[in-house]
Protein backbone atom coordinates (compact mmCIF):
# COMPACT_ATOMS: atom_id res chain seq x y z
CA UNK A 1 0.00 0.00 0.00
CA UNK A 2 1.50 3.13 -1.05
CA UNK A 3 1.12 5.96 1.89
CA UNK A 4 2.08 8.70 -0.48
CA UNK A 5 -0.86 11.29 -1.48
CA UNK A 6 -4.68 10.56 -1.40
CA UNK A 7 -6.28 7.44 -1.48
CA UNK A 8 -9.58 6.08 -1.21
CA UNK A 9 -11.41 2.26 -1.40
CA UNK A 10 -13.23 2.19 -4.60
CA UNK A 11 -15.84 -0.32 -3.26
CA UNK A 12 -16.72 1.93 -0.29
CA UNK A 13 -17.10 4.91 -3.14
CA UNK A 14 -19.27 1.98 -5.11
CA UNK A 15 -21.44 1.84 -2.23
CA UNK A 16 -21.70 5.13 -1.27
CA UNK A 17 -22.67 5.78 -4.56
CA UNK A 18 -25.91 3.07 -4.08
CA UNK A 19 -26.57 3.94 -0.52
CA UNK A 20 -27.02 7.58 -2.30
CA UNK A 21 -29.62 6.08 -5.04
CA UNK A 22 -31.35 4.27 -2.86
CA UNK A 23 -31.86 8.00 -0.51
CA UNK A 24 -32.61 9.52 -3.88
CA UNK A 25 -35.58 6.85 -4.67
CA UNK A 26 -36.86 7.30 -1.21
CA UNK A 27 -36.58 11.75 -1.44
CA UNK A 28 -38.09 10.69 -4.85
CA UNK A 29 -40.79 8.30 -3.46
CA UNK A 30 -41.71 11.26 -0.32
CA UNK A 31 -42.21 14.33 -3.08
CA UNK A 32 -44.92 11.63 -5.18
CA UNK A 33 -46.38 10.77 -1.95
CA UNK A 34 -46.69 14.51 -0.65
CA UNK A 35 -47.97 15.56 -4.10
CA UNK A 36 -50.85 13.33 -4.09
CA UNK A 37 -51.98 14.10 -0.69
CA UNK A 38 -51.96 17.67 -1.12
CA UNK A 39 -53.93 17.06 -4.34
CA UNK A 40 -55.93 14.79 -2.54
CA UNK A 41 -56.87 17.19 0.50
CA UNK A 42 -57.03 20.34 -1.24
CA UNK A 43 -60.52 20.54 -1.81
CA UNK A 44 -60.91 20.17 2.16
CA UNK A 45 -59.91 23.29 2.48
CA UNK A 46 -63.20 24.98 3.50
CA UNK A 47 -64.67 28.22 2.07
CA UNK A 48 -64.38 30.23 5.16
CA UNK A 49 -61.83 33.29 5.01
CA UNK A 50 -58.85 31.08 5.93
CA UNK A 51 -59.57 28.28 3.71
CA UNK A 52 -60.05 30.97 1.23
CA UNK A 53 -56.67 32.56 1.87
CA UNK A 54 -54.84 29.81 2.79
CA UNK A 55 -56.00 28.19 -1.05
CA UNK A 56 -54.85 31.65 -2.72
CA UNK A 57 -51.36 31.06 -0.82
CA UNK A 58 -50.80 26.99 -1.39
CA UNK A 59 -49.14 27.08 -4.61
CA UNK A 60 -46.46 29.16 -4.18
CA UNK A 61 -45.91 27.61 -0.64
CA UNK A 62 -46.20 24.08 -2.90
CA UNK A 63 -43.92 25.38 -5.40
CA UNK A 64 -40.79 25.83 -2.96
CA UNK A 65 -41.61 22.42 -1.46
CA UNK A 66 -41.19 21.14 -4.74
CA UNK A 67 -38.45 23.69 -5.73
CA UNK A 68 -36.50 22.29 -2.71
CA UNK A 69 -37.50 18.77 -3.38
CA UNK A 70 -36.02 19.01 -7.06
CA UNK A 71 -32.93 20.41 -5.71
CA UNK A 72 -32.09 18.49 -2.98
CA UNK A 73 -32.65 15.47 -5.79
CA UNK A 74 -30.71 16.65 -7.83
CA UNK A 75 -27.45 17.22 -5.28
CA UNK A 76 -28.23 13.42 -4.82
CA UNK A 77 -27.93 12.34 -7.91
CA UNK A 78 -24.72 14.12 -8.60
CA UNK A 79 -23.42 12.73 -5.49
CA UNK A 80 -24.38 9.11 -6.75
CA UNK A 81 -23.02 9.80 -10.28
CA UNK A 82 -19.04 11.18 -8.55
CA UNK A 83 -19.17 8.53 -6.43
CA UNK A 84 -19.45 5.82 -8.92
CA UNK A 85 -17.17 7.74 -11.45
CA UNK A 86 -14.37 8.06 -8.83
CA UNK A 87 -15.16 4.75 -7.62
CA UNK A 88 -14.27 3.15 -11.75
CA UNK A 89 -11.32 5.25 -11.53
CA UNK A 90 -10.13 3.80 -8.57
CA UNK A 91 -10.79 0.50 -9.58
CA UNK A 92 -9.20 0.85 -12.93
CA UNK A 93 -6.20 2.77 -11.30
CA UNK A 94 -5.65 -0.24 -8.75
CA UNK A 95 -6.35 -3.06 -11.22
CA UNK A 96 -3.38 -1.37 -13.56
CA UNK A 97 -1.07 -0.82 -10.45
CA UNK A 98 -1.69 -4.49 -9.77
CA UNK A 99 -0.71 -5.67 -13.47
CA UNK A 100 2.30 -3.87 -13.45
CA UNK A 101 5.50 -5.74 -12.40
Amino acid sequence: MNHEGYSAEWQDLRREGASTRERHAKASSAKSTLRAALDRDRTALGNDHYGVELARQLPAIEQGIYDAFDAYLHELEGTSKGLNANATNYETAEHANLADP
